[in-house]
């Protein structure tokens, strides 16, 4: 290939992540004004600057933009979660890791229920959530099953009690910041550190 198709491609490339990423933060900025349900393509497109018929070029729907924007959110819960799953000390880094799942929440919380609606309209999206809350909650899954081994947690049914704790913090959670997104972090965090101790008996 040759260096001006090359750079014809990249050009081509970054004009197509900068109009993906309009869309995208166009759509989280209406998000943060009302429902899912009350937000059109139009609306999206007027918000970046942009003609109605390039969306499609870019994205289906708006399902799957929203999908797009919670793939970012996943991987920062993603990276939440490892400051547990890592941790010589699963007490004081529990503390640690909730905090950065409440931050999440606190500054997405518009968007994740923006999800948590697309998700009632199709069975995909909700096969689609079910993937991903599966990658997220395997791993804790999994390290309480080591902590219970090694005595560092008591608790029958280790894997189902993780998995009704990690549904209750997502609800609690999305309560909470749709309610209002002011409220410092702390204070949920604070909540969420005693449910999850106690209900594992931390040692």
């Amino acid at each position: 290939m040759t260096p001006m198709r090359t750079q014809t491609r990249s050009a081509a490339q970054e004009r197509r992540a900068v109009t993906e990423r309009a869309i995208l933060t166009a759509t989280e900025a209406l998000l943060e004004e009302r429902s899912f349900r009350d937000i059109s393509v139009e609306e999206v497109m007027a918000s970046a600057g942009l003609s109605r018929t390039a969306f499609y070029r870019y994205f289906p729907d708006l399902e799957s933009v929203v999908t797009r924007l919670m793939a970012t959110l996943v991987n920062e819960l993603r990276a939440a979660s490892r400051l547990w799953l890592f941790s010589d000390d699963p007490e004081t880094q529990l503390h640690d890791a909730l905090l950065h799942f409440a931050a999440v929440y606190r500054d997405h919380g518009r968007l994740m229920h923006a999800f948590e609606e697309a998700v009632g309209a199709g069975p995909d999206l909700r096969q689609l959530w079910g993937g991903t809350l599966g990658e997220l909650v395997d791993p804790v899954e999994n390290y309480v099953e080591t902590l219970a081994q090694s005595g560092r947690v008591d608790v029958a049914h280790p894997t189902q009690t993780v998995r009704a704790l990690s549904v209750l913090t997502d609800q609690y959670l999305l309560d909470v910041y749709r309610r209002d997104d002011r409220m410092p972090i702390q204070t949920p965090t604070a909540v969420l550190v005693q449910i999850w101790a106690r209900t594992l008996r931390l040692r």
